[in-house]
């Protein structure tokens, strides 16, 4: 008895078309979602190791003392144009809070090791969104301060 025996001549072509179909719609859409998967790792790779969680704050460990991270970060602010208002040490590391164009960037260092730094950037756009491309930026800039600090 055939698997198909129980479906008609046509039923049997149709429900073979439908197979067919079902595999080659499927089999191009695994190319995009390839790509995704491969794109998405690519950024770690390429240098761009910051992080997001899934309310869009921004995080970055670097491999230097607080001190130098925080000076790197005042240093990126004032080369983006950025009024610090508060530059403060906390109970956990310290806080760096800057304003521009209607926007808060709260920044928050804090020590892993005497030679880590973990870095936390919120950029508030409004109450409910984050500014994700400042927020990167804004770390981006720490890393180049760091890097021009200790280069040659």
């Amino acid at each position: 008895m055939s698997l198909f025996a129980f479906l008609p001549d046509a039923g049997r072509v149709l429900y073979v078309l439908m197979i067919v179909g079902s595999l080659a719609i499927l089999s191009s859409c695994a190319s995009p979602l390839g790509m995704m998967v491969i794109g998405s790792g690519s950024g770690v790779a390429m240098g761009t190791s910051v992080d997001y969680t899934l309310n869009g704050i921004a995080y970055r460990t670097f491999v230097s003392p607080m001190p130098n991270v925080r000076h790197a970060a005042l240093n990126g602010l004032n080369n983006m144009g950025m009024k610090v208002t508060q530059n403060r040490k906390t109970d956990e590391g310290w806080a760096i809070v800057a304003v521009a164009k209607g926007r808060e960037i709260n920044i928050e260092l804090n020590s892993m090791t005497p030679r880590t730094t973990r870095m936390r950037v919120v950029v508030a756009d409004n109450v409910i969104f984050k500014d994700r491309a400042t927020e990167a930026a804004v770390i981006d800039q720490t890393a180049e301060a760091l890097g021009r600090r200790f280069a040659g």
